[in-house]
């Protein structure tokens, strides 16, 4: 071969690279992806390019040194690919100069050529089409049919005439007729020559001015076309420059993203490992009053009255249920949510606010007249019950019987010195996905909770890609921003469709309510960082927060996503806090939602 070659250049004709040149190195590359995926070596734009599937086709390199090859390969595009504008539809090898359509005369076209060109990679030669090599046999045919006329001509004109010898007078007129005779078909066949010339010659005129008609059509269609993509990339263009100046708007956020916004519904329930039993919180009545009851250690300690039992239906059940929101990050089917709506038992529990307090071995069941009765009300608002107030369930609790505050542990008697306690685990009976529009959900699974933020990773199975939000790839985020979030709120209105179905011959009417996202919008109002020191360490704790003036939403909005101005996820809305006639909404750092998606160590 002459030469090695270095590079594959790409001359773009038309589509958003138009007149763009791009050249990849060869090296050890085997093979050159096409289509508007990012990932693709040569990538379009995909909403200017849209006849391009996401992955349309491949350029495979095959071979080295003097056995090196092109092949270009179809990889089942919906609009098809061509090779000098003929649809492929196994490998076609490609030479230097051959042009690449992608989606046929609507797509976007360029030229294949490498550098520097070795001399066995010529161009390929170029055909005459059947229609010109007609004409040309034409024209030939007619040319010679004149020559030969020309040509009896001259022989006639020039033949010797006969020797002159006496005749009589029928004898010199039929001469004279024979040679009239002669002479009219000589010229008969000399204006049958012309004419076909001039019919063929005028025919071939005729055809190369049709071919150039079309050709000049095709290239007015080409300029016509380029122009439009121009339009197009004109337009994307001052969009990207709004976006850049301005930012989107909240409608802009919606149409993008509404639609990878997706509603939860939830139920879980806490239970003890060591028997597989729900946990419930004890109650007892005093009075007008029902109140769940705590028990009070030697050591001091206040911990709940927890128990396996409620034959009178009447103990609290650990449990919780509710609805949030969350936003598909993946197209494979995976979302990101607040922790407290895919996995509550992980989180501080809400409890009612006050409760009975016992003594060890207190309870209407005491043999101890005296210990029957509470010793007194606690409030665990109160700094003296913080810990109660920010009890996990999944951190474990004591187990107690129904009416006598006795714990239940190893035979029975557990080591109150170290307040042995029982685990716990949680469990989803119910995690449900549902998207805009839908009229039925998508269960799903927890795959992990955040062990720093109230941020969790969920899957759901889907038989299609869904489509996804952008994360921001950094945790810059600035007091006073613009900020737009999408969600679930149960305080906003609901879309009620009537459903008429007919089972078993039996009609069934029905109104459904078919989720549609929330859009509000506001600003950063401030942020926290969330520091506490632990051992002489400082640490991140859950705290870490972004506070918003977002208020025209609240619960069920928990886990949605929260948009900059770029139309990057920032955050996941976590919930609002109020005092007196004030409230503010507080969302979670995305940073804390990216660590989720890294099972490994970088």
């Amino acid at each position: 071969m002459g030469g090695v070659v270095e590079r594959v250049v790409i001359r773009h004709l038309s589509g958003s690279k138009a007149n763009q040149i791009e050249q990849l190195p060869i090296g050890d590359l085997k093979e050159i992806t096409i289509g508007r995926d990012p990932t693709s070596k040569i990538a379009f734009d995909p909403t200017i390019d849209g006849v391009v599937s996401r992955q349309h086709a491949v350029i495979r390199i095959e071979g080295e040194g003097d056995d090196l090859k092109f092949k270009l390969i179809d990889l089942g595009s919906s609009n098809g690919t061509f090779l000098n504008g003929q649809r492929i539809s196994q490998d076609a090898e490609l030479l230097p100069e051959d042009k690449i359509e992608l989606g046929g005369a609507k797509g976007p076209k360029f030229t294949f050529d490498l550098q520097p060109r070795p001399a066995s990679f010529a161009a390929r030669t170029r055909v005459i089409g059947i229609d010109d090599s007609a004409a040309t046999r034409l024209i030939e045919t007619a040319q010679t049919a004149a020559s030969t006329a020309v040509a009896e001509i001259g022989s006639t004109s020039t033949e010797a005439p006969p020797h002159k010898a006496g005749v009589g007078q029928e004898t010199v007129q039929r001469l004279i007729v024979e040679e009239r005779r002669s002479a009219g078909r000589t010229w008969g066949a000399v204006a049958a020559g012309l004419l076909a010339f001039i019919a063929l010659g005028g025919g071939a005129v005729y055809w190369k001015q049709i071919k150039d008609d079309e050709r000049h059509q095709a290239e007015l269609a080409d300029v016509k076309a380029d122009a439009k993509h121009a339009d197009q990339r004109s337009a994307a263009l001052q969009g990207e420059v709004k976006t850049n100046l301005i930012g989107m708007t909240p409608l802009d956020i919606y149409n993008k993203y509404s639609n990878a916004t997706a509603r939860v519904d939830l139920r879980w329930r806490l239970f003890d490992t060591q028997t597989g039993k729900p946990i419930f919180h004890q109650t007892f009545r005093f009075g007008k009053d029902t109140l769940p009851a705590y028990v009070r250690l030697p050591n001091g300690k206040v911990v709940r009255w927890l128990t396996l039992e409620d034959d009178q239906r009447s103990n609290l059940q650990i449990a919780g249920a509710g609805r949030g929101s969350g936003f598909v990050i993946s197209e494979q089917g995976y979302l990101l949510t607040n922790k407290h709506v895919a996995a509550g038992w992980k989180v501080t529990y809400d409890s009612p606010r006050l409760g009975y307090v016992f003594d060890l071995g207190g309870g209407p069941g005491a043999k101890n007249a005296k210990l029957r009765k509470p010793i007194g009300v606690i409030d665990l608002e109160s700094e003296d019950y913080a810990d109660l107030n920010m009890w996990v369930p999944e951190a474990g609790g004591v187990i107690f019987p129904s009416s006598v505050a006795i714990p239940i542990g190893r035979n029975n008697i557990p080591d109150m010195t170290r307040n042995e306690q029982r685990t716990f685990e949680g469990r989803n009976e119910q995690l449900e996905v549902r998207f805009p529009g839908a009229r039925l959900g998508v269960n799903a699974s927890l795959v992990r909770a955040s062990a720093d933020s109230d941020a969790a990773l969920i899957k759901i199975d889907s038989p299609q890609l869904l489509d996804k939000v952008e994360l921001a790839d950094d945790d810059q985020v600035t007091i006073g921003e613009k900020v737009i979030v999408l969600g679930y709120p149960g305080i906003s209105v609901e879309n009620v469709q009537r459903q008429v179905t007919v089972e078993n011959g039996l009609t069934r009417v029905q109104n459904e309510v078919i989720p549609e996202a929330t859009v509000t919008d506001g600003i950063v109002s401030k942020l926290s960082t969330g520091y506490k020191e632990k051992d002489g360490v400082t640490l991140t704790s859950a705290g870490e927060r972004i506070q918003l003036s977002v208020l025209a939403t609240g619960s069920g909005n928990s886990g949605g996503p929260v948009f900059n101005a770029n139309g990057k996820v920032i955050g996941l809305f976590t919930y609002s806090r109020s005092r007196g006639d004030a409230r503010v909404t507080l969302a979670v750092p995305i940073k804390f939602g990216r660590d989720l998606l890294r099972a490994q160590r970088n």
